[in-house]
């Protein structure tokens, strides 16, 4: 008779017993949590939004110190260049440059608040009380332009373009009031206030110690993984960063470079509002392809309402401007900073404006182009694996037959 070994048993039944309570644990923590689901989500929520609140400043002081840096090597570039002796005083050197940085941001944001804001806000409420002055001069005008011409019927045409200006106005009905309110709210001193003083001043010691801020997040990561991980995620958060800061800063750049010759052109062809229109058009350029277009419109109306003569200068203005633009002072200061064709940008801009709105709009190109970076060279060393020895689409003849760019 065969003896039965009891401690093997009670192992056996132990393990059993240990399943057994570990999935009914799991079921019965598995319906808690589906009971509770709402208080969690209110829980999660209240979470994320202490943890923004309290690290407002720091996120604020991250964002000034990224957009900062490009300038920062700018000036330190120049302080090399003509100050050799620079180099062996660094400390001082990048003090220099950061209180530089600092003295044209905050003159210009005490230019805004003391002139810009307070001008934008009196040409927009004379444009607003203005607005049916405006519009029984371009009545006016068109009955004179049409009573010459017997087939057009000059009432017609004027209820037409008053249909179409209708709900234009019906927009701007509310206008001063709230431009009052964004002025008013723009002059009080609130939390946003502060984080934004107190964002400074972090991103000042951000930027004066970056190396150190650098080599301990390496430091940090290099410990929670092993070196190979650790180099493939630095060597890709460095294209990462190229890529968004070369399109921001680029584009920051070139869209000040259109505003400034916006309100140059549009005050030499006497245009109204020319410090509102130009602010209009170089704030919407940077938005990549639908920018332009959204700037024209509302200068073309504007302008058309107060004078149709000069409205069509004005769009012609505008029409130069885009060109000069589009084919010579973006690819100029962009350069090759996007490797993306113009469908996936509108694609990028569409997609972004629905889920981001406007910032949507603009940080959608450099996230796109960031995805397509790497889904490209994944597929590239799929294919290339797959087919090493069988090139079906004949890519690597082709790419020994096209030669070399200029």
């Amino acid at each position: 008779m065969k003896k039965i070994d009891f401690k093997k048993l009670d192992k056996t039944y132990l393990k059993i017993s240990l399943y057994i309570f570990t999935v009914a644990a799991a079921i019965i923590l598995f319906e808690k949590i589906i009971g509770h689901l709402p208080n969690l989500g209110v829980l999660f929520h209240t979470t994320v939004k202490t943890i923004l609140r309290l690290g407002s400043p720091f996120f604020i002081g991250f964002a000034i110190a990224y957009i900062m840096n490009p300038f920062m090597k700018f000036f330190e570039s120049i302080f090399l260049r003509y100050i050799p002796k620079a180099k062996n005083h660094k400390r001082i050197m990048r003090t220099c440059c950061i209180l530089i940085i600092y003295i044209i941001i905050i003159g210009s944001i005490f230019w805004i608040t003391i002139y810009l804001i307070p001008e934008l806000k009196d040409s927009v409420i004379s444009f607003v009380s203005q607005l049916s002055t405006y519009t029984a001069q371009l009545n006016a005008s068109v009955t004179n332009l049409f009573d010459h011409i017997d087939f057009i019927n000059a009432t017609d045409v004027n209820n037409i373009i008053n249909r179409i200006l209708a709900p234009i106005m019906g927009v701007f009905q509310n206008v001063p009031e709230l431009v009052s309110e964004i002025a008013t709210n723009l002059y009080s001193v609130g939390k946003l206030t502060v984080d934004i003083v107190m964002g400074i001043f972090i991103s000042f010691y951000m930027l004066f110690d970056k190396e150190n801020f650098t080599k301990y997040t390496r430091k940090i990561v290099y410990v929670i993984t092993n070196r190979k991980i650790a180099e493939h995620l630095f060597y890709n958060a460095q294209r990462v960063n190229c890529i968004f800061q070369k399109f921001i800063v680029g584009k920051a750049v070139d869209s000040l470079i259109i505003g400034i010759i916006s309100f140059v052109g549009l005050s030499l062809l006497n245009a109204p509002f020319a410090l509102v229109l130009s602010l209009i058009i170089g704030v919407t350029n940077m938005i990549p392809y639908f920018g332009p277009f959204i700037g024209a419109i509302p200068a073309a109306i504007i302008t058309f309402l107060v004078s149709p003569v000069t409205a069509l200068w004005v769009i012609l203005f505008i029409l130069a401007i885009q060109q000069f633009d589009g084919n010579f002072l973006g690819p100029k200061i962009l350069g090759s900073s996007l490797d993306v064709s113009p469908s996936w940008i509108i694609l990028a801009v569409v997609l972004g404006g629905a889920f981001m709105g406007p910032l949507g709009m603009f940080i959608g190109v450099p996230i796109l182009a960031t995805f397509k970076m790497f889904i490209s060279e994944y597929i590239n060393r799929k294919y290339e694996k797959k087919y090493a020895d069988d090139d079906p689409l004949n890519l690597k003849s082709q790419a020994h037959e096209t030669p070399p760019e200029a």
